[in-house]
């Protein structure tokens, strides 16, 4: 699977915050990269939508669409 930029995912992460996220800044908790939104490693298709850092790989962003509703699971960001 092809890793996409956050870019590619900002109008899901619009309507789930409410504003445009693209630019927000994040740090990994597992190697402290900082960084914006925009700049993530992100999986599209499947069940979900998968956010990953560009310097450890390890998983930041979990995003999940059932009826209408989004869960998220961002336990990997600090």
């Amino acid at each position: 699977m092809t890793a996409l930029d956050g870019n590619a995912v900002a109008g899901v992460l619009e309507d789930v915050f409410g504003r445009e996220m693209t630019t927000a800044d994040y740090a990994c908790v597992d190697c402290g990269r900082t960084g914006m939104v925009a700049e993530l490693a992100v999986y599209v298709g499947g069940p979900g939508i998968v956010g990953r850092c560009r310097s450890c790989d390890a998983l930041l962003l979990v995003m999940t669409e059932r009826r209408g509703m989004y869960c998220v699971d961002a336990t990997g960001v600090i």
